[in-house]
């Protein structure tokens, strides 16, 4: 079944540029709408949606009894076929990455893992899985 289109054909080939694709080039540079004034990055972050007058309070510096950042390495897993309630407690889930995903780790000892969460999935019988790995 023939399908009739009105469309123009196109081909691509290469060589230099003509003056049809430079103007057409030029006029899509062009800006789609009028430029518009907007506010700087710290005015848009300080101010509250509603707020009348634009606050330039200084940003605190951090405290000095700040305690050391600590980092890991989240990796994220679905597993198909687990149940939520076998995945219960700390213990249950350090024993299924044990079982199941240890190998597929940044780390290669349960010690170098900080913790280990389990969200049940939208699919029936699906979990998300995120171990966090110390760094």
């Amino acid at each position: 079944m023939a399908v009739d289109d009105d469309g123009p054909e196109v081909s691509v080939v290469e060589g230099p540029v003509g003056r049809e694709t430079l103007a057409l080039i030029a006029e899509m540079a062009r800006p789609m709408r009028d430029e518009q004034a907007t506010l700087d990055y710290g005015d848009r972050i300080q101010n509250a949606p509603g707020a009348k007058t634009p606050s330039r309070a200084p940003i605190a510096a951090p405290k000095a009894s700040r305690a050391p950042l600590a980092i890991f390495e989240m990796v994220t897993f679905v597993v198909q076929g687990a149940d939520v309630a076998t995945l219960a407690s700390e213990a249950q889930r350090r024993r299924f990455v044990e079982e199941h995903l240890i190998q597929r780790l940044p780390v290669k000892d349960l010690a170098q893992i900080e913790r280990v969460d389990v969200t049940p999935w939208t699919v029936q019988d699906t979990v998300v899985v995120r171990v966090w790995c110390k760094g």
